[in-house]
């Protein structure tokens, strides 16, 4: 999710070299009387019945994006997602394999098959399921065919 535009705009600037740069001088001398009055805890300002809620609402605001930057840090400074593991019995990120590839292979292998081997050596294969007719009067046929030691027998199913 993107950032809203911000809405506010700089109250001076100290770079570039246009009319709206503000001098040197002027900022410098701005920062000695802000470090005189800090240094008296901004009584003036907080005694003054204009500023004071000005001074107020303005450390309020300080203090908020203290705070943000402070998260913002956090997430920041980051290397990995918390909720990610390290190890193969952990949720690992990225490029993790799930299976191997010859895991996949076999069950690609499995997929393919039309055909089943008992565990007395006997192969059940399956044909071509074939559909005659439409709607409630069609029938559908599958030819099943069991192999064992050589001897081969079908049988054809019908559904109705």
């Amino acid at each position: 999710m993107a950032l809203d535009d911000k809405k506010y705009e700089k109250f001076y600037k100290t770079d570039g070299t246009g009319d709206d740069k503000a001098k040197a001088s002027d900022v410098a001398r701005a920062e000695e009387l802000w470090d005189l009055d800090r240094a008296k805890g901004c009584e003036v300002y907080l005694n003054h019945p204009d500023f004071a809620p000005l001074i107020f609402q303005l450390q309020q605001m300080q203090d908020e994006l203290d705070a943000l930057r402070t998260e913002i840090s956090s997430n920041k400074d980051k290397t990995a997602f918390p909720g990610f593991g390290t190890s193969g019995s952990t949720c690992l990120a990225g490029d993790t394999t799930v299976i191997s590839s010859t895991q996949a292979s076999a069950i690609t292998a499995n997929t393919a098959k039309v055909s089943l081997v008992g565990g007395t050596g006997t192969a059940l294969s399956f044909g071509e399921m074939i559909t005659k007719g439409k709607g409630k009067t069609a029938t559908y046929s599958i030819v099943m065919t069991a192999v064992k030691s050589g001897v081969s027998k079908s049988v054809t199913l019908t559904l109705t």
